[in-house]
């Protein structure tokens, strides 16, 4: 629960009105009301996935919304980002989100940044909100929003989006785990936003409503928070799964593939594998969606979509077909591999994740 004094925060006869089917809510009612409008939220970044959450996140009567982002909008935003419209191209996408904001509650106070968010602003711009919401676009500022908030103890909601699914998480939430826990930095991930993978429109907006449900409940003290779980939503067989996220510094097993490690994690490089699969003792599993793996995959290679991971028939498929045999796993780069090894961790499946994945220096493996 956040603001738990509210002495001096009052509702006017107009916010009654307003919000009176939040009142009548027994999570909500007057004094969860005011602990909204007392409520700081920031936003990095004000893409797909803050056009949503900022939109009602400001109808719920947040009191103030802070707005990072120096970008401006263009045309193609506009299938995802329903905070603008055409007349809103060309200008400063934080300019464009103030005036959207002030339309839908012109109580909440508007604070905007418009330039990126870096190590050296970072901290002054944190310490100002009670919760950092994380809909950028970039590895490079997570680390930064990731770093920051476990300094300064603040929450740090995640969500992310890539084709046709997305995931959600909320980090560093009463000592739970951090978004470095899941994506150490060591691994180097390699950026896919959507001006080169694509993404279905409506997705940004399903997983940002996500992302401002559990600001409300962090606020209320209500509800059950998703600290070290992942949500992982599946728009094309509309599935929401939850995996459990274990720190990977906890990781104690040996792979006898490659001693390389990254945090815990057991690679194999590119050089190792092409040796490997000559061996019949090899299984590889593609943890990608099916349109992906249809496009292009390694020679001969097991296409098991991260979303069906956690289904027990697969963990017993898995565990049987790799019986006294390597087990390599991967993905595009490394975010889903790692989820997926989590899932085989669990299950004390042995393996080992392809490093740098597989859109990184694997021209020779791919078969179209």
């Amino acid at each position: 629960m956040l603001n738990p004094l509210l002495y001096n925060i009052n509702l006017s006869t107009e916010e009654y009105k307003q919000y009176a089917r939040h009142l009548i809510l027994h999570d909500i009612g007057i004094k969860g009301q005011k602990r909204l409008k007392n409520a700081s939220l920031l936003f990095v970044g004000a893409g797909g996935l803050a056009s949503s959450a900022i939109m009602y996140l400001a109808g719920s009567g947040i009191g103030c919304i802070g707005v990072v982002d120096h970008d401006t909008v263009s045309m193609s935003n506009l299938h995802r980002q329903i905070l603008y419209d055409a007349r809103n191209i060309g200008e400063l996408k934080v300019k464009a989100t103030k005036f959207k904001i002030k339309q839908i509650n012109s109580g909440c106070k508007v604070i905007t940044y418009p330039h990126k968010l870096h190590v050296n602003n970072s901290i002054d711009l944190i310490q100002n909100y009670d919760l950092v919401i994380d809909t950028c676009d970039n590895f490079e500022t997570r680390y930064i929003i990731d770093s920051v908030c476990y300094k300064l103890h603040k929450v740090h909601i995640y969500g992310a989006i890539q084709n046709f699914e997305g995931q959600l998480s909320v980090f560093n939430y009463k000592g739970g785990p951090r978004y470095s826990n899941l994506y150490p930095p060591h691994l180097s991930l390699e950026n896919k936003n959507c001006n080169n993978i694509g993404v279905l429109g409506i997705l940004p907006g399903i997983i940002g409503l996500l992302q401002g449900i559990e600001a409300i409940k962090i606020i209320l003290g209500t509800g059950k928070i998703l600290s070290g779980q992942m949500l992982i939503y599946n728009a094309l067989n509309m599935s929401f799964r939850k995996t459990r996220i274990n720190p990977l510094t906890q990781r104690k097993y040996i792979n006898k593939v490659s001693k390389s490690r990254i945090i815990g994690i057991h690679t194999v490089t590119f050089k190792q594998l092409q040796k490997i699969l000559i061996k019949n003792s090899t299984i590889v599993i593609d943890v990608r969606q099916n349109i992906e793996f249809i496009e292009s995959h390694v020679k001969n290679a097991l296409n098991i979509p991260l979303n069906f991971m956690k289904n027990k028939k697969t963990i017993e498929f898995i565990k049987n077909a790799c019986t006294n045999k390597i087990t390599i796993i991967y993905c595009s780069s490394h975010s889903r591999a790692i989820i997926a090894s989590t899932i085989l961790y669990k299950n004390r499946i042995k393996h080992s994740i392809l490093e740098n994945g597989f859109d990184q220096n694997l021209s020779d493996l791919r078969y179209k």
